[in-house]
């Protein structure tokens, strides 16, 4: 991987800004190409992690775990890689060519995909699943950083919400597309291939999500890559750990000085995504169990719904956020998303808890509306605060934070909650209205709460 080409300025006794250099952005056409392109590998890595929520019951029958043991499939074991992988990826992000970052990240997940389908054991899944959230720990510290440098900041919310769709394409593909691969596989029973022996359906089901992905990861090298601009002040290069170690120490730094701004938001925009990654896990068993629908119509009827409301709630949000932003409104992400998480609160109480299939359906389509945009609101909000040379770095650290508390605890959490307070088949609906009633409010104060601070970050580095 090439490094930037920055030149170096001498050291000083005491680190200072520099003058900002404004440079031209490019073209618009080649902007929106690489956020497409991004929002693509984006879908896909989505595609590849909630793959296996239309295969809970056959991973559990096959391998006897219980609903906890497969959320730490789902989560735990993206816990464990997100703080590693992640904080490298970010460093990594900050220094080097980020398109190459991105390609590493792409084929590794694909690979672990991949993986997925040649175990035979609980803790060979678990490993292989580690490996899927070690490529995906990688994407987005350089996608984000790489559309921060090609869009000014008055649109910078609605190229980050197009970046954003790849996920709720990618989410709704798993339950649409992948219904129909499981039910197919699932027809066909078990498959023989040379030197991999007999596989069961679910196991086909992952070799034909991750081998694609190894081969489309090169679509990365038909965009350029973008000048690092409007950067303060240049990191001295000691070797990449010591100035990989220097980029975390100046970002702690650097938050410990706009905490007002930085502990709401991680915590608020963390529940959030606790919430999002606990529906997506548990909405198709939840279908199932409750409402008896099998995996193609789970993935009909909750594909589409997530993918259409998550593609116009995305585009709504960027341009109503950019819009509130271009009228003074510094803490738009906040004021929005925080909106958003009130509004839901009823919505998913209702839903979640309800016996008939089609409120539910409906339910989660406008809950998903209001809660799809998390990713860009967060990430928008976080770089138009964090310094340009730490925002690979800052997106990392976020990261591995929601990845604790969203991928790890959101699962787990509401399996804990339906299996400890409620009985039947909808125990798993219940949890999921219990976690939600709860944890929308919450997380909607923590937004508001750092509304001034945001306002003060974002004028005070103008």
């Amino acid at each position: 991987m090439d490094r930037d080409h920055t030149p170096e300025q001498p050291q000083r006794a005491k680190a200072s800004p520099v003058a900002r250099i404004e440079l031209p952005y490019p073209a618009p056409a080649v902007g929106w190409y690489a956020t497409f392109i991004l929002a693509f590998l984006y879908w896909l890595s989505v595609l590849d992690r909630f793959i296996i929520s239309l295969l809970v019951d056959p991973i559990k029958t096959d391998m006897g775990i219980s609903d906890v043991e497969f959320g730490m499939l789902h989560g735990l074991a993206f816990s464990i890689t997100f703080p590693i992988f992640g904080l490298f990826a970010g460093v990594l992000a900050d220094r080097f060519s980020r398109r190459w970052v991105i390609y590493l990240s792409v084929t590794i997940w694909s690979v672990g995909t991949v993986a997925c389908g040649l175990v035979q054991h609980f803790w060979q899944l678990l490993l292989a699943r580690v490996g899927v959230g070690a490529g995906e720990a990688g994407l987005n510290p350089s996608a984000t950083s790489m559309l921060t440098d090609l869009f000014p900041r008055e649109r910078l919310t609605s190229a980050m919400a197009v970046y954003a769709i790849g996920s709720t394409v990618g989410s709704g593909t798993a339950f649409l597309v992948g219904g129909y691969i499981v039910d197919l596989v699932s027809e066909m029973g078990s498959l023989s291939a040379p030197l991999l022996g007999d596989l069961r359906p679910w196991q086909s089901v992952f070799l034909i999500v991750g081998l694609p992905g190894v081969l489309l990861a090169l679509l990365i090298f038909t965009l350029p890559e973008p000048l690092r601009r409007n950067r303060r002040k240049l990191l001295q290069q000691n070797g990449f750990w010591k100035s990989g170690a220097k980029s975390y120490v100046e970002l702690i730094k650097f938050m410990r000085v706009r905490w007002k701004f930085f502990l709401p938001h991680y915590l608020g925009f963390g529940i959030a995504s606790m919430m999002i990654s606990g529906g997506g896990v548990w909405y198709p068993a939840h279908m199932s169990r409750t409402y008896g629908w099998s995996a193609s119509e789970i993935g009909l009827h909750l594909g589409i719904t997530l993918t259409v409301v998550g593609i116009v709630g995305k585009l709504v949000c960027g341009y109503c956020v950019d819009a509130i932003n271009r009228r003074g409104h510094q803490d738009a992400q906040l004021l929005w998303y925080g909106s958003c998480l009130l509004v839901a609160t009823p919505v998913a109480i209702l839903a979640m808890s309800s016996g008939n299939p089609w409120i539910f359906v409906g339910g989660v389509g406008v809950f998903m509306f209001l809660l799809a945009p998390m990713v860009a609101c967060c990430f928008a909000a976080l770089n138009l605060v964090t310094p340009n040379e730490l925002r690979g770095a800052g997106v990392a650290f976020y990261t591995a934070t929601a990845g604790i508390a969203a991928i790890s605890a959101g699962p787990i959490l509401v399996a804990l909650v339906g299996d400890t307070f409620f009985a039947g088949p909808s125990s798993l609906g219940m949890g999921l209205a219990a976690v939600f009633g709860v944890a929308c409010p919450i997380a909607s104060m923590l937004l508001f709460s750092g509304r001034r601070a945001m306002r003060e970050a974002v004028l005070g580095d103008g």
